[in-house]
């Protein structure tokens, strides 16, 4: 295994490698993956107000898309989608978690002949799931692309050499979406389910190369995650994209007896590289981020506890749903590593936390 860190333009590819590039997008995400003949696969996408990501039309240009991802239903990972299904001419398929009810929210919108109840209901679940939804899908029915829906049951997909196995969500969460869906539909007042729970996991294997990417998955999505990973026989992830932006919420960090974390299906020796999108002064967690300094070495897009000289809530006032709005400090406007099919790796762009001067101690 081979890993070091240099700077090298992100438009050099090289043939027989599978590359992935993660860009810091401020409170989101944006996960370019390149495979070995150079078409891509987008894992969301998000703007930055740092400036430090290109366009998503310059990083897309000329490029072959295999598929556009959302790895699930909240703005910070999808925004910047719209434009891309929107505009570029190359794109074979459109991926998402979400159930069909989206596109019957779409339709209704654009039409004035259902009953008052009918769009009231419509218009509630607009805000919740937020605007965006209907752009995107919106677009995506517009250019008539092929759509596929992940869940852990859909057999393992194979993009030019590379096999994407699709890890959560389980298709009993999905189910239990469209079942609030139907009761709230009915006048039934029922709470929408968190939909970090439909966060589509995703481990990426070369050879014997393993990537995992953990989207916004919680500690529930992953005792099945694990179960099916080991159940495919895969290596040890060399590479993991930390999941819900390092919140304690996706990880145990006592865990008990036979439940397992998303840190167990990562590499021991080497250890792997963790790569954190932490947007905010509440992420990561302390103890997740010293949970995984000690297992990985962790490079951060931006983390909320760097460069921090008082508590982002001083008067430690409690309000259910409230976030810190403080933008942490960008530790890397980017990080690339390239894979080869026998385990080696070598990091292109991105410092981690060891090296880092902003990095909490």
């Amino acid at each position: 295994m081979k890993s070091e860190s240099k700077n090298e333009p992100s438009s050099s590819r090289s043939s027989g490698k599978l590359r992935v590039d993660f860009y810091e997008s401020g409170d989101g995400e944006t996960i370019l993956i390149t495979f070995p003949h150079g078409g891509l696969g987008i894992v969301d996408g998000h703007p930055t107000p740092h400036g430090g990501r290109p366009p998503i039309a310059d990083l897309t240009a000329g490029k072959h898309i295999h598929f556009v991802c959302l790895s699930h239903p909240h703005a910070d990972h999808g925004v910047d989608l719209i434009p891309v299904v929107e505009s570029h001419p190359d794109i074979e398929s459109f991926w998402h978690s979400t159930s069909d009810v989206e596109a019957f929210i779409y339709c209704i919108t654009e039409t004035d002949n259902y009953p008052s109840p009918v769009r009231q209901f419509v218009h509630d679940l607009k805000r919740g799931w937020a605007e965006f939804l209907v752009d995107l899908y919106g677009a995506v029915a517009k250019r008539n692309l092929d759509v596929r829906q992940l869940h852990s049951n859909v057999k393992p997909i194979q993009v030019d050499g590379v096999t994407l196995y699709i890890l959560s969500p389980e298709e009993l969460v999905k189910n239990r979406f469209v079942q609030t869906y139907r009761e709230r539909a009915a006048g039934r007042l029922k709470r929408l389910p968190d939909p970090n729970l439909l966060s589509t996991v995703l481990a990426l294997r070369y050879g014997s190369s393993v990537l995992l990417l953990g989207s916004d998955a919680l500690k529930d999505n992953w005792s099945s995650a694990t179960r099916r990973y080991r159940e495919s026989k895969l290596p040890r992830a060399l590479l993991l994209k930390v999941p819900h932006h390092g919140a304690s919420n996706a990880l145990l960090i006592h865990p008990r007896r036979g439940v397992a974390n998303y840190l167990d299906l990562c590499s021991r020796d080497p250890r792997p590289k963790a790569v954190l999108f932490a947007g905010d002064a509440k992420h990561p967690s302390p103890e997740v981020y010293q949970t995984l300094r000690a297992r990985a070495d962790v490079c951060c897009l931006s983390n909320g506890l760097a460069g921090q000289t008082a508590v982002a809530n001083p008067l430690g006032i409690a309000i259910p749903g409230a976030r810190a709005v403080t933008l942490s400090r960008v530790c890397n406007p980017m990080i690339s590593f390239e894979f080869d099919e026998n385990g080696g790796f070598v990091q292109h762009t991105g410092v981690g936390c060891e090296v880092c001067p902003t990095a909490p101690r």
